[in-house]
């Protein structure tokens, strides 16, 4: 397990390192032993001794702080070293929050060792080592508080859904329309999703906010309905990762789906390559098992991920959303022009739709347009906005 790393012998009476040394180093015993201790008021006063399999040191590793102890061998002694890089990197990839909670338990283990250590050690951090607790707490801070604000917001109804119409790019009418969550949070204004579903994909909160953006659209979508123009009108709804590899979703759209009377053609779940990359054959089955019963699947930021063209030919997908990196820059971009035009012709062959995202002028309306798209959305055809809002906005015919 430790072959990576050189051992060490150290021999009896040797001391591996003293009270305020920097801990840039923890110990794994493989044979020998150690004794820990302090000197207090001249004499030496013995905490511990440690054995075979032990490890010591680890405290200041991980919290950047001088030593509060030393530690001497008492039997010849054969350690394995466990450099501060190894563990910085491996807290790098740790949740800030556990990060956060860790460092705190050290720091009041420090307290309970002794008030002149840990002051000692706290004058002693660097400006570096400031910065980066700084951070963690900052950021474990404000995943704490957004964790435990989403329960409470779902209870006050502090969610709201904003609908952008998706159009026929051949008229310009409303087809469908996106449901789009924001935050009305109490403190900090309207918050977009970018800025909150990552904590709730990590909390697994996202499970119940998705379930109510769900019920929320298809319980609107009677009053939404009335502001499109189209054959085949549809609300789209967002699904996250770990929904799509959760089992219990199929029965759960189907309850919220027979209590709104929703038609399995006007209801279309979006997801993005990232959603189907964990378990692909758990989200193959839950796909399948979604379209038979109640709606159908559509494919959002086509071309932003790295293996667009597999999912095409493994999913059931039914509409293709080209993503607005593309859309965008098509009458500046050759590359993008032909990305575009390629992926539209790719999607038609096999019997999909296609809804070009991130349209903003008229000139990319009409481009799109040339390359035979079918649906636009963008902010040429509208922000997104409640139903109130739509209510205020278009008078219902």
């Amino acid at each position: 397990m430790f072959d990576e790393f050189d051992r060490e012998v150290f021999a009896e009476g040797v001391e591996i390192f003293k009270h305020g040394d920097p801990g840039d180093c923890a110990y794994l015993i493989e044979e020998g032993v150690v004794e820990i201790f302090v000197v207090e008021h001249g004499k030496e006063r013995r905490i511990k001794l440690m054995g075979k399999g032990e490890l010591f040191g680890e405290v200041s590793l991980i919290d950047h702080q001088p030593r509060t102890a030393t530690v001497r061998v008492i039997e010849k002694a054969v350690l394995v070293p466990i450099p501060r890089k190894l563990v910085d990197g491996l807290l790098e990839k740790t949740d800030p929050i556990l990060r956060h909670l860790m460092l705190v338990i050290l720091e009041r283990f420090r307290e309970k060792q002794g008030g002149a250590a840990k002051s000692e050690s706290s004058t002693r951090l660097s400006l570096e080592d400031t910065i980066r607790r700084s951070a963690d707490k900052g950021e474990a801070t404000q995943k704490i508080a957004l964790a435990h604000g989403m329960s409470r917001a779902l209870a006050r109804e502090e969610f709201k859904l904003y609908y952008q119409p998706i159009c026929d790019l051949a008229d310009g009418q409303v087809a469908g329309f996106e449901a789009l969550i924001r935050w009305h949070h109490p403190s900090d204004g309207v918050m977009l999703p970018k800025d909150f579903l990552w904590i709730a994909e990590q909390t697994g909160f996202i499970r119940e906010i998705g379930l109510w953006t769900l019920e929320r659209a298809c319980k609107d979508w009677p009053e939404l309905k009335k502001f499109t123009n189209h054959g085949t009108p549809f609300v789209s709804v967002n699904l996250s990762a770990t929904q799509l590899n959760d089992e219990r979703l199929v029965e759960n759209v189907k309850s919220i789906v027979a209590v709104h009377n929703m038609l399995p053609a006007e209801l279309k779940l979006e997801l993005t390559e990232t959603a189907m990359v964990e378990q692909p054959a758990l989200a193959l089955q839950i796909m399948n098992k979604l379209i038979e019963s109640c709606c159908s699947i559509a494919l959002d930021d086509f071309g932003a991920g790295h293996s667009g063209m597999g999912y095409l030919q493994r999913y059931p997908i039914a509409t293709l959303k080209i993503d607005a990196t593309f859309v965008e820059s098509i009458l500046r971009s050759v590359q993008s022009q032909e990305i575009v035009r390629s992926t539209i012709t790719l999607a038609h062959s096999l019997g999909m739709k296609v809804v070009a995202e991130g349209i903003e002028t008229e000139e990319v309306r009409k481009k799109v347009l040339e390359m035979e798209c079918d649906f636009g959305q963008g902010w040429l055809f509208g922000h997104p906005a409640t139903l109130r809002e739509w209510k205020l906005r278009i008078p219902l015919a």
